[in-house]
């Protein structure tokens, strides 16, 4: 005696709950399973009653389960781009491609242009300034303060080394110590006495060394009167605190009585002008360090160019500065204009802070020329040059600061600037003539995928031509081929009016921006366009030649703008309104076994598609299993594998209800050892119009696949 247990899997509740089925004596008793307690009595008394006695088996457990699902449509077949839905719900197929024959970046790249500056300290100067200081008679004659107030005759006088040194403090007047490698000093020694002064010998000394600044004889000063002298102070070094001295002083005796005043003498009054130290310890006044202008010559390439507004870029500088006082940088475009607007010139400032003693202050700063217009014509835009140079002032002064500063003619201030990164937003000007010869293949991956024949009703091909540059183009189209590489066939467009011919395109309109358009058509009627389009192409070859500003441009109107391009644009217009004989579709997606439970145990299996069809097209389709490497490791339903098409009642254009078809195919042990290899599934569908006639096709038609496993498990126990 033997007994078997079989149970059937539910894959929509996911339950095991069949029956239970025993053979005594070649006969099956049945029991429906209520619970586990039902089962074990019931199987307890069984055993008991018959001895039904349980050997070492298999268990082989059937699960229904739907492994892959799919649903195609046209947008499936070709890309949604490509598609146009009509106004009754069918299809146009519309094919484009763009040649970019040209871009802005063909035509005009703005050069980076950088240039320096470096000033030294021989371009600074100190102010003129002045100190005026009194020896009196009483410094140069102590006797003469017993005549003071008096009014009596005075004798001449010789005096040497009258009075001794007297101390003149010129460290603020002045400087505290410099020395020059240009300037004068300019001494003029005022007669404050009442009697005429043959001579006066004087001696100008740095107090810290005792060296000789000035020594020199003023002669003939009447009375009242003053003198002047002027000494060169290059290659001299002058501090801040002087000794002044009155050598000699040689004068003539009175008339007559005079009022004595020993309070009052020679008055010394000392002027320095034309200071350019070599270095110097002062206070420097504000000063200009640069003032230069400058004519930039850009090279475009050919390109001659009278005006361009900058969509993006920048002013660069980078600074490097030991003077010990700020510099304020000032860097201008005169012939410029922010959006466009010239009373409003590019003009950016940038204040430089001192740098510390012995240190050197790094600056590096960037303005934005975002939206500026430059005029490319020079400082004169009246005489040449009147095209590609660029007109820009850059000065550089100092800020008065009133506090004692260290500087020397190994000071400077080197600056570095100039245009980078500039993108034009347009320009204007003569950009010069430039030829194209195109050999352009066009993949036309719509069509990738499909074989067969195909009787098109109505097809068209339209080639249009967008110029958004403001300069004419003449182009012509030497030829368009239709190659099908798939079955060898060629068909070279047609067409007298147009294939071969010289065709001017115009230039662009501003403002506002708009493009110049050229559009041809290709029909039945004038080309040969439906046996081009039923070759089935998977890609069109065009040649076409191409020349920019055939005609010249001698007033420099021609424009660009950076969304400026030449292009062609080549619309393959198919009505889906056709009749077809083995027209070959193909999907392939991923498939994985794997993602079944308990794959490993699958024993063997019946596959079984269920396909709903909304198209009124008969259909063949087959399914190959590929693993990673595009192999095919497995065919399904090669054979018996028709699915049906939809009907179209009566005299309507539209299916009403899709046709339902079932495919079976069995899978034995060894094919389920090859499918568990696999990671892709491709799907192949040959459709043929019933009768030959020609069909609509409509976007709510679909197929709708879904293949369903009823898998045999096999179990130990």
């Amino acid at each position: 005696m033997w007994c078997d247990d079989i149970y059937y899997y539910d894959f929509t509740t996911q339950t095991r709950s069949a029956s239970v089925f025993f053979k005594i004596n070649g006969l099956f008793v049945g029991a429906e399973v209520m619970n586990r307690k039902i089962i074990l009595i019931f199987s307890v008394a069984v055993l008991l009653v018959v001895g039904c006695r349980r050997d070492k088996k298999v268990w082989e457990s059937n699960y229904l389960l739907p492994i892959f699902q799919t649903d195609l449509s046209i947008d499936d077949l070709v890309a949604d781009s490509l598609l146009n839905v009509n106004s009754d719900g069918s299809y146009s197929l519309v094919y484009r491609h763009t040649i970019a024959i040209d871009s802005v970046a063909n035509y005009l790249t703005v050069p980076d242009t950088v240039d320096t500056v470096n000033v030294k300290l021989q371009k600074l100067v100190l102010d003129d300034r002045s100190l005026m200081d009194t020896f009196t008679l009483r410094e140069m004659d102590p006797s003469a303060g017993l005549l003071d107030g008096f009014t009596v005759p005075l004798e001449a006088y010789d005096i040497k080394d009258a009075g001794g040194e007297q101390e003149i403090d010129v460290s603020e007047a002045f400087f505290q110590t410099a020395k020059f490698k240009e300037g004068f000093l300019d001494v003029t020694l005022h007669n404050d006495l009442p009697v005429y002064v043959d001579m006066i010998v004087f001696q100008l000394t740095n107090k810290n060394d005792g060296s000789i600044v000035i020594k020199d004889t003023f002669t003939d000063i009447p009375q009242f009167a003053s003198a002047t002298k002027s000494i060169s102070l290059a290659g001299k070094q002058v501090n801040g605190i002087l000794l002044g001295k009155v050598l000699r002083v040689k004068t003539r005796a009175s008339t007559g009585p005079v009022l004595v005043d020993a309070d009052k003498g020679v008055r010394i009054e000392m002027i320095v002008r034309d200071l350019k130290p070599e270095y110097a310890t002062a206070i420097f006044p504000a000063q200009t360090l640069v003032s230069d202008t400058q004519e930039v010559k850009y090279d475009f390439g050919g390109a001659q160019i009278t005006e361009l507004r900058a969509r993006s870029g920048f002013v660069k500088m980078k600074i490097f500065s030991t003077i010990e006082e700020e510099i304020i940088i000032n860097y201008s475009f005169p012939f410029s204009g922010e959006n466009g607007d010239y009373s409003k010139p590019f003009d950016r400032q940038y204040s430089v802070p001192p740098a510390s003693p012995g240190t050197t202050q790094k600056i590096e700063v960037s303005f934005p020329l975002d939206g500026f217009a430059l005029q490319y014509k020079g400082k004169d835009p009246l005489n040449p040059p009147f095209t590609n140079t660029v007109y820009s002032r850059l000065t550089a002064r100092t800020v008065y600061s009133g506090k004692v500063r260290n500087l020397s003619l190994d000071d400077s201030v080197y600056i570095e600037f100039g245009l980078v990164d500039v993108v034009p937003e347009f320009a204007f000007g003569d950009f010069g003539s430039k030829s194209y010869d195109l050999d352009e293949k066009i993949d036309v991956k719509a069509l990738h995928n499909v074989l067969g024949t195909i009787d098109l009703e109505k097809v068209s091909m339209r080639l249009t031509y967008d110029n958004l540059f403001g300069m004419q183009a003449m182009t012509t189209v030497n030829s368009i081929v239709a190659d099908n590489t798939r079955t060898n066939k060629q068909t070279t467009l047609m067409n007298s009016d147009f294939i071969g011919q010289d065709i001017l395109i115009g230039k662009a309109s501003n403002p506002p921006l708009t493009p110049f358009k050229r559009i041809y058509n290709f029909d039945q009627s004038n080309s040969n366009i439906k046996d081009f389009v039923e070759t089935l192409p998977d890609n069109i070859s065009a040649n076409i030649n191409l020349v920019t500003r055939p005609n010249g441009s001698y007033d420099f109107t021609d424009f660009i703008f950076y969304d400026s391009y030449l292009k062609a644009h080549l619309d393959l217009e198919i009505p889906l309104n056709f009749a077809m004989h083995n027209m070959q579709f193909v999907r392939k997606t991923s498939f994985s076994l794997g993602d079944v439970s308990n794959n490993q145990k699958i024993k063997s299996g019946t596959f079984k598609l269920k396909v709903d069809n909304d198209f009124p097209l008969e259909a063949k389709i087959e399914m190959e299993f590929l693993d990673d490497n595009e192999n095919v490791i497995l065919t399904l339903f090669k054979t018996d594998n028709t699915i049906a098409a939809a009907t179209i009642p009566g005299t309507q254009e539209k299916t009403k209800s899709p046709q339902t078809s079932w495919l079976i195919a069995s899978v034995n042990a060894t094919d389920m050892d090859l499918l568990r290899n696999a990671t892709k599934v491709r799907v192949t569908a040959n459709f043929d119009t019933p009768s030959g006639n020609r069909t609509k096709i409509f976007n709510s038609y679909q197929l709708k696949t879904k293949l369903i496993a009823d898998f045999v498990y096999e179990q130990g126990v």
